[in-house]
């Protein structure tokens, strides 16, 4: 089972991908410090915050409720450790 961490980096990945967009531009369209998306990325943050996520998908142009609208997030998919 994954994490609600794993699950965001999975998304983020994904969407970046799709935009073609580095972690550095992620940083710059969100307004996240570079280190910290470099951080989130390589799975060293613990526990990403609401506030986090909405930035996140504010960089990238979907809404929050989009971002989360995945499988990977469903309680069933996810350890809550």
């Amino acid at each position: 089972m994954k994490t609600i961490n794993d699950a965001v980096v999975e998304r983020l990945y994904k969407y970046m991908g799709e935009r073609n967009l580095t972690q550095y531009k992620l940083a710059q369209l969100s307004g996240i410090p570079f280190p910290t998306i470099k951080s989130i990325m390589q799975r060293r943050t613990k526990d990403i915050t609401l506030k986090t996520i909405i930035m996140l998908s504010d960089g990238l142009k979907v809404s929050p409720s989009e971002f989360l609208n995945d499988p990977s997030f469903n309680i069933e998919n996810l350890t809550l450790d």
